[in-house]
């Protein structure tokens, strides 16, 4: 089946303006978008990227279905009749808007039309012309917000995912902007070959979910996504719809059950003698649960030495790169990102006391978003200065 075409328990990215929503495709499934239910059976079939409209259902007012149209129509312009000095003499008593609910609610069921809401509920506002020119525009873009009946469906991507989890709660993510997740790529060096270790403490996924599109379709290479917890958090993992192939490249095990299993078996790990590889082949092997089995792809690959070595954590940073540094090959770069700069200094006074690291370095950006408007140019109110990484060097 064509990869673009949507089907039944795919992940797609629902975007209403610059709403962006994840949600898992159920047969006969249903999706809250702001006030609105929407029933989304009907993009089954259609191919990513199709803009579909949203239209009242019959006998129900609450729930809306989807009418795929061809494009987007654009905001249509409100004629201004004129606009007041100040907003001092405007008091929000409930009372200035002549339209009761019931009859928003008549021509939304009638026909959802955001510009025509929009008109109505303007020409209807006895204080509309009595605001400045700048709470009219204010104004008529939080209606056109509420009441915008158009929705394009996106494939996930990893910028899409990143972007949407940073805007819902950072915290998600541990605060990794996508800047921060470039910096890490590109310091990284992931390429579609080699063994590339990861420990990642809580950022739903997205660090292993870019590092394995990065590794690329049927290609050799290999991810140790390592975790502190009974299970790790793969919500952008599983998001990105990647082939089965692809996904079992990457290993997903706890951090101290995996050591253990490395240091108690570490023997065995290496390729039998020719003698002894039938003698194994002949034994019925017990079963083992799947951890288990992970635990030791992991180890066997561990044996060989990780071409990249990324931390992502909540924890002190210092023990980690203690035990897993041992496992990055010599001329490969070490990638640690914390919110905090402390935890850094530390280990960067860590590593300075070692012989087999140079080059070590904290970077952060302080990327500014702005507001471009006639007379209203500045950077945006909410923001945040992101992470802090550290890259090293290792010597052979």
């Amino acid at each position: 089946m064509d990869q673009n075409v949507i089907k039944v328990g795919d992940f797609v990215i629902v975007q209403r303006q610059g709403y962006t929503k994840l949600h898992k495709l159920k047969s006969h499934g249903t999706l809250s978008l702001g006030s609105f239910t929407v029933e989304m059976d009907n993009i089954v079939g259609e191919k990513f990227g199709a803009t579909f409209q949203m239209k009242n259902f019959p006998g129900n007012r609450k729930l809306y279905t989807l009418e795929k149209v061809d494009e987007m129509p654009g905001i249509k312009c409100i004629n201004i009749e004129k606009s007041g000095l100040d907003n001092r003499n405007i008091t929000d008593d409930g009372q200035s808007q002549n339209l009761t609910t019931e009859d928003i609610s008549k021509l939304k069921s009638e026909a959802l039309d955001s510009n025509s809401i929009v008109e109505k509920l303007v020409n209807n506002s006895k204080t509309f012309n009595s605001k400045t020119e700048y709470s009219q525009e204010k104004y008529i873009k939080k209606k056109e917000k509420k009441y915008f009946e158009y929705v394009q469906i996106r494939r996930p991507t990893i910028r899409l995912l990143a972007t949407m989890f940073y805007r819902q709660d950072p915290t998600k993510t541990l605060g990794i902007r996508i800047d921060d997740l470039s910096q890490i790529m590109t310091y990284s060096n992931i390429q579609s070959q080699g063994i590339h270790l990861l420990y990642d403490s809580g950022t739903s996924g997205l660090l292993p979910a870019a590092l394995l599109h990065q590794l690329g379709v049927e290609s050799p290479a290999h991810l140790i996504h390592l975790h502190p917890g009974n299970e790790c958090q793969k919500s952008a993992l599983v998001a990105m719809n990647f082939p089965p192939e692809q996904l079992n490249r990457c290993i997903n095990v706890n951090l101290y059950s995996v050591l253990r299993c490395y240091y108690q078996q570490k023997d065995t790990f290496g390729e039998p003698p020719d003698s002894k590889k039938m003698k194994i082949d002949e034994e019925a092997e017990p079963k083992k649960p799947n951890w288990q089995k992970e635990n030791e792809r992991a180890c066997q690959l561990l044996n060989k030495g990780a071409d990249s070595l990324i931390i992502v954590s909540k924890e002190h940073p210092v023990s980690l790169v203690s035990q897993l540094a041992k496992f990055l090959t010599g001329g490969r770069y070490l990638i640690v990102f914390n919110q905090s700069r402390e935890p850094l200094q530390d280990l960067y006074v860590h590593l300075k006391e070692k012989l087999d690291f140079i080059c070590i370095k904290i970077v952060t950006n302080f990327m500014r978003n702005y507001q471009v408007l006639t007379n209203r140019t500045h950077p945006e109110v909410n923001m945040t200065s992101g992470g802090y990484i550290l890259t090293a060097f290792k010597l052979k």
